[in-house]
């Protein structure tokens, strides 16, 4: 089978994620699999896109050596958002349980789980750099980039402090 796919200029946050969809969906080649990817990341809306499907569902293409390398190919965006996707879930996971949804924190849990084992398996400086703001920003109540991120999304205290031991225990666990 010759599978095709071709990421439109001008892509949208919505095109994104139904191309990553249909991509994933297909278990193309590692080539094809590392051309898309790489097309996709080259743009904010094709990251995000991506993201939002690739750490939510279940894909067999997840440690292709092809995926890791597009991701490498752009590692300052992808840091923010393997950052952004690990400080999220760990927030929602506290607010779901807060509310009594269970079902609800162990999907933002998996979400987490699967972003910390991108992080592992990319390791770039980039992503450790950007981790270590942000958890600077919450010990140390910095006011920067990352804590109008964190007003943004409104976290209180105990999700701050959730968001900074994950980031805490990402850091260590990465290779030196």
């Amino acid at each position: 089978m010759n599978l095709e796919f071709t990421v439109p200029p001008n892509l949208t946050f919505e095109q994104a994620i139904e191309l990553t969809h249909d991509v994933l969906s297909a278990n193309p080649s590692d080539d094809l699999l590392k051309t898309v990817v790489q097309s996709l990341i080259a743009t904010p809306n094709g990251s995000r896109g991506f993201f939002v499907v690739f750490l939510t569902e279940d894909f067999p293409q997840a440690d292709s050596p092809g995926l890791l390398e597009a991701l490498r190919s752009n590692p300052e965006a992808i840091s923010d958002l393997l950052t952004k996707n690990l400080a999220m879930p760990t927030a929602m996971a506290l607010t779901h349980r807060r509310n009594g949804h269970e079902d609800l924190a162990a999907s933002s849990d998996l979400t987490r789980s699967r972003t910390d084992r991108l992080i592992q398996q990319l390791n770039l400086p980039e992503i450790r750099t950007h981790m270590a703001e942000l958890h600077d920003t919450i010990t140390q109540k910095r006011t920067n980039s990352w804590s109008t991120f964190l007003d943004r999304w409104g976290y209180d205290d105990k999700q701050r402090t959730a968001i900074g031991n994950v980031i805490k225990t990402v850091l260590a666990a990465l290779p030196s």
